[in-house]
């Protein structure tokens, strides 16, 4: 078994393979229980197995609660986006001759892309264009985007935040599990190596036992 050259879940399911046969086949089972594998033994490696399996599946659990909120994030920044864009045009023209209103509203400029200086652009906008110290909005309202239309742009930013903040955690959670699992699978691979080391000895004239193991046999 050359689980050096494995993906953790082709290493996984031989090693579930070496363990459960190693328990189970009597012939395997008394072969190295003469060279220190007694029961005891046997059940310490079904036990790292059982931890290895478990947490491969919450690590496989989180992988995906992340890419799905991460997609949830995406699709809403984008409609967002959208819609921000489309006010932020309609605003250059109706404060085109109004500095003042285009430096508060940040009207100028390209749109920033990190998530952060993004955030803060659209975050700007609505708040100034919904205190309305200026009469902003009677001058949006000209031009068909009603005060409703910011509230709900607003509405969306906050989800999106919560949202972004799910990202976060679901990233830190997957972070911890994937160095969680790469322990395990460093244990179960210590234990597979050292029992493949003892099953060639005590199995050296049973080939088919030891290619049960998933163990290669060498002619």
């Amino acid at each position: 078994m050359h689980y050096t050259k494995q993906t953790i879940t082709s290493f996984i399911h031989q090693a579930g393979i070496l363990v459960y046969n190693s328990k189970h086949v009597d012939d395997i089972k008394n072969a190295v229980m003469q060279y220190g594998y007694d029961e005891r033994r046997l059940d310490d490696g079904e036990q790292v197995f059982k931890m290895l399996k478990e947490i491969s599946f919450k690590q496989h659990q989180a992988k995906s609660d992340k890419m799905e909120k991460f997609k949830l994030k995406q699709d809403l920044q984008s409609k967002i986006h959208k819609e921000y864009m489309k006010y932020l045009k309609i605003a250059r023209i109706a404060f085109a001759e109004d500095f003042k209103a285009r430096n508060v509203l940040i009207l100028d400029g390209g749109r920033e892309r990190t998530y952060k200086e993004w955030y803060f652009q659209v975050s700007v906008f609505c708040s100034i264009m919904l205190k309305n110290d200026d009469g902003y909005q009677d001058r949006m309202a000209q031009y068909g985007i009603e005060v409703v239309k910011i509230e709900d742009l607003r509405k969306q930013l906050v989800k999106l935040n919560e949202v972004n903040d799910e990202c976060i955690k679901s990233a830190a959670e997957l972070k911890r599990l994937t160095a969680q699992r790469k322990k395990m699978v460093i244990k179960m691979q210590n234990y597979v190596s050292d029992f493949i080391k003892i099953a060639r000895i005590a199995l050296e004239h049973s080939p088919k036992a030891l290619q049960s193991l998933g163990v290669g046999v060498n002619n």
